[in-house]
């Protein structure tokens, strides 16, 4: 493993067991990458093999993932003894002896003396004292053996190598020499000669770990590691934050009933305690599904924690073959993990406590024995949270017009976000984006390199702006300033951020765009009219599909298709909080509203609501408040149904 200089050596975490919190003793992986002390995974594998109906496999005790064994292992008391050693742990382990001058002479360890080492041979990878050191030059066999002191390794003076040596995972004591590219896996030379003789392109592994720090694919499964880590911190922050609002609603369907009780006090004793009883059943059940949902989160985020911290130091202090190696390893588990997490999120569902009251309670002592209906509401995770309060049909229910905000025109591509206290505007004429109180006054501007087309949030604090220059600009949408540019190769008008990516619109063509990296990641063909676009996650979202068409994308499969003559050059879209999607038809002066399957549910005239030419709408979070943007007035309509 070569050392460089670097800002830091504190990489305890790495090196310290999880079960018995010292450093590693014997360190052995598995198949996740979790890394544990041979006696202490022994141990635990004897302890769990009795209560396992299985005899040939065992769960990781931190991700619980399934550790099969061979058949021919059956005792579970060998199993720990053939899991692979972790050498690159091993190698931090001699780092951190030799920084804090800890290591010891191994031939005098050997023959149980204890002497500090003062020098280290690169190719048996052992540390001698100074009488050891004469007798190790004194063999023919290692007289030549490169010797380093390790004053000189521990005070970083030059680039050193501390470990040349890897050894095979399938056999014992057989160094790693060759690398397969045909099957990308490291060899031995039992591998070279057994198993991959018939392989067309078998290199040095020197060769093939040449410049592996620095690969794109290096750069690329970092950054795809943290983004991943950073989606999972995201989720869990979800998760509790739901456990938090739902305990809250809780406490208010209970404020609720207290209120009624006081109404109608003689008669509500009785139903009191049974819809106390059910809420508090509900909520149980409901919290066991929370937490179920948050064990399995927080297992996958320990597994990328684990591989990112491993990954990292590997690239920091590693060898070009470690890093290697590891690279590979993770590779060999993302799909396993990548199947792991998509099916953890396409199970999430997000829960509510809703409390249906009938129009007679208030002569309930005298009509009916209930005073409505508890239940639980699940919805997708990445769809909006139900907004709890008053109950509007939003098929049926009356639009006002809340108030009519005029940017300026004309002719002005306009797009927006509702923060939490303001509204965040895009203005294509005079390449700002604008930010206004609730109350229609303008806050503050930014002033953008370059006219503005879109708009959509990444984090809290964070959005994404497309703009003509095919250039994402990345703002802090609290204090309205410039983070950063993100320069890509796609042309772009409209998008959306899901999970790390950006999903493009432009004329009949959709792109997916690695947010961290600008890479391409996939891209399909419509059959035009694709200004924007409305994405739950990378395979479901809905864009135009023609000059007077709308579809439903799924899994590459369309689920629905909206075609009407009454709708003309589609733009903006966006679906409220029930599922419901809305389309702006920019040359037929309307909105579309459609059920959560595409059918018509009535279309709203722009004139309605002030306006002549929409072109962008959205929807406030849990709220039954939008807005809609006007291309050729400039003016934005804050609307609510009521």
């Amino acid at each position: 493993m070569a050392i460089a200089p670097d800002q830091t050596d504190n990489f305890d975490d790495l090196l310290t067991c999880t079960i018995c919190l010292e450093t590693f003793t014997g360190p052995k992986y598995l198949p996740c990458l979790h890394t544990f002390c041979t006696a202490c995974i022994n141990t635990y594998i004897l302890s769990t093999a009795g209560k396992e109906k299985t005899k040939t496999s065992f769960k990781c005790p931190i991700c619980r993932q399934d550790v099969l064994m061979a058949k021919s292992t059956a005792n579970p008391e060998t199993w720990a003894e053939k899991l692979p050693g972790n050498h690159f742990v091993a190698s931090m382990m001699d780092r951190q002896a030799i920084r804090r001058s800890e290591k010891i002479c191994d031939s005098c360890k050997a023959n149980n003396e204890s002497k500090n080492a003062l020098s280290w041979c690169v190719v048996c990878e052992e540390a001698f004292c100074e009488s050891c050191e004469k007798c190790h030059k004194s063999f023919k066999i290692s007289a030549k053996h490169p010797i380093v002191l390790l004053k000189d390794i521990g005070t970083n003076k030059e680039p050193v190598i501390i470990s040349s040596l890897i050894y095979c995972e399938e056999h014992s004591g057989e160094v790693i020499k060759a690398y397969c590219v045909d099957h990308s896996k490291p060899l031995c030379t039992l591998c070279a000669t057994l198993s991959h003789r018939k392989c067309e392109d078998v290199i040095t592994i020197e060769k093939a770990a040449s410049g592996i720090k620095k690969s794109e694919k290096a750069i690329e499964l970092s950054t795809e590691l943290k983004e991943t880590n950073k989606q999972l911190s995201d989720l869990i922050q979800s998760r509790k934050d739901l456990t938090t609002d739902f305990e809250k609603e809780t406490e208010g369907l209970l404020t609720t009933i207290s209120t009624i009780k006081d109404n109608i006090i003689k008669h509500l004793n009785k139903i009191e305690n049974q819809i106390e009883d059910e809420i508090k059943s509900l909520k149980k059940e409901a919290g066991l599904k929370l937490s179920e949902q948050l064990q399995t989160l927080e297992s996958l985020k320990s597994t990328v924690n684990n591989w990112t911290t491993i990954f990292d130091t590997c690239l920091q202090h590693g060898s070009e073959v470690q890093c290697l190696l590891e690279l590979n390893r993770i590779y060999e588990n993302k799909v396993k993990f990548g199947d792991a997490f998509t099916r953890g999120k396409s199970e999430m569902k997000n829960v509510s406590m809703l409390l249906e009251t009938n129009d007679i309670a208030e002569k309930f002592a005298e009509r009916v024995a209930a005073i409505g209906v508890v239940k639980l509401v699940e919805t997708n995770a990445s769809c909006p949270k139900l907004f709890i309060g008053k109950n509007v049909n939003l098929h049926s229910g009356n639009l006002n017009v809340i108030q009519v905000i005029d940017l300026t025109g004309p002719n002005v591509y306009l797009s927006g976000l509702f923060m939490k206290d303001t509204y965040v505007f895009t203005h294509s004429i005079s390449s700002k984006v604008l930010k206004y109180s609730y109350n229609g006054n303008r806050l503050t501007e930014l002033k953008l390199p370059n006219h503005p087309y879109d708009i959509d949030l990444m984090n809290d604090t964070t959005a994404a702006v497309s703009s003509k220059s095919n250039t994402f600009y990345i703002i802090n949408t609290n204090e309205l300033t410039l983070c950063r540019k993100i320069v890509n190769t796609v042309q772009v008008h409209g998008f959306c951020y899901v999970n790390g990516e950006f999903i493009l619109a432009y004329n009949n063509t959709l792109s997916w765009i690695n947010s961290s990296t600008a890479f391409k990641n996939e891209q399909t063909r419509t059959d035009g009219d694709t200004y924007y676009i409305y994405a739950q996650n990378r395979k479901d979202y809905i864009c135009a599909d023609g000059s007077n068409t709308v579809s439903r994308m799924v899994n590459n499969t369309k689920v629905f298709t909206y075609i009407s003559d009454k709708l003309v050059n589609p733009r903006g879209i966006d679906i409220d909080c029930d599922g419901n999607v809305y389309i702006c038809g920019h040359g037929s002066g309307n909105i579309h509203q459609l059920s959560n399957d595409g059918k018509l549910v009535r279309i709203i005239p722009a004139e309605s609501i002030g306006l002549k030419h929409p072109w962008v709408i959205r929807f406030k979070k849990n709220s039954y408040q939008f807005f809609v943007t006007c291309y050729a007035t400039g003016k934005v309509a804050v609307c609510e149904f009521v």
